[in-house]
């Protein structure tokens, strides 16, 4: 038998049972005899057998298939959630799909669709419309469908009126973290660089950015506040925005991501004659690889993946769990400091 592919009936035929047998033993989940299980497990560790997947799929009628769905995969704080959920997808014996939607709807659409034809037993959602501040309604019943067919976990985004699980981290906290640590350093007069408006993540921030300035009896200035999107080439172009415009200029600039924050510290260095205190956020490699390296806020990201996979796998109810950011600092906020502390 060494000399060709064993199957289950040719260990069924050695053990002298079943091929259910077989498969009970190999599902784990069925009432077999110690003395026939331990049978049939010397033999399967003979043959070092692996059961064909599809076939365990038909039999146990589960695809051991997770979908993930993002907008943008190159965005680092994308990719470093995703790095998470596929491990913790892999420990608990799962595969994961993913599915980059390039910032369209129709995509990611038709990304859910795939995943409902393919039977999987969860999709993950990660950006894209979950963050739309106002909905569209037609997405939203969308989803409310794919809620019949398969468990439906958001990270980092929640849509009200729906009632699946949700796991996110406190983004306004992170906001009040850094102003907090600005002021600290004895900054007065901060601005806000980046994101989009109706973006929930970016309406967090401002929102938080805003109140945060007022609690400690700082001013808010329109011009200090520029939207610009979310990548490094948004970034510069706010920060030249913000010297264009301004005779006045902030001491310290937040960006509404890393990317942003990068984007700001390139544009600087065409500015010489200004100096700023930079913050990012989420923690991600280009934070620790700019240069000054960029204080940021960082997420949870162990948790997020892992919570995200517990949400599929276990039962119970939904659940919306919010998880506490912490704040990074490094070079671009305390220049002189010898390496990094974390607040």
């Amino acid at each position: 038998m060494e000399n060709k592919k064993v199957t289950i009936y040719d260990l069924a035929e050695e053990v002298g049972v079943s091929t259910a047998t077989i498969s009970r033993v190999i599902a784990g989940n069925y009432p077999v005899s110690q003395k026939t299980r331990e049978k049939v497990q010397k033999v399967i560790d003979k043959y070092d057998y692996r059961p064909n997947a599809i076939a365990r799929t038909l039999s146990n009628k589960k695809s051991r298939l997770i979908g993930f769905i993002t907008p943008a995969i190159t965005n680092p704080f994308f990719s470093q959630v995703f790095v998470e959920v596929d491990k913790y997808a892999l420990e608990k014996g799962y595969s994961v799909l993913l599915g980059n939607s390039m910032h369209s709807n129709e995509l990611e659409s038709s990304y859910i669709r795939i995943l409902l034809e393919q039977q999987a037993e969860g999709i993950i959602l990660l950006g894209g419309l979950i963050n739309d501040t106002v909905p569209d309604p037609n997405s939203v019943q969308e989803l409310i469908e794919v809620q019949k067919g398969t468990k439906l976990v958001t990270i980092n985004g929640k849509i009200e009126g729906m009632n699946n699980s949700s796991v996110r981290t406190d983004e306004a906290k992170g906001i009040e973290l850094i102003i907090k640590h600005l002021v600290s350093l004895g900054h007065k007069k901060i601005g806000l660089i980046g994101g989009v408006k109706g973006i929930t993540t970016t309406d967090i921030k401002v929102n938080t950015f805003k109140k945060e300035l007022k609690k400690y009896n700082l001013d808010y200035k329109d011009s200090w506040q520029i939207y610009s999107s979310y990548d490094i080439a948004s970034g510069e172009e706010g920060f030249e925005e913000l010297i264009r415009t301004n005779r006045e200029l902030p001491t310290a600039l937040l960006g509404i991501n890393d990317l942003v924050g990068v984007g700001m510290i390139k544009a600087s260095k065409r500015h010489p004659d200004k100096s700023f205190a930079f913050v990012g956020f989420d923690d991600t490699s280009l934070a620790q690889t700019s240069s000054p390296e960029l204080t940021s806020i960082r997420h949870p990201y162990e948790k997020l993946g892992k919570m995200a996979i517990e949400m599929i796998d276990g039962g119970g109810p939904s659940r919306d769990i919010i998880l506490p950011p912490r704040l990074v600092v490094k070079e671009s906020t305390l220049r002189n400091m010898a390496g990094k502390v974390e607040l």
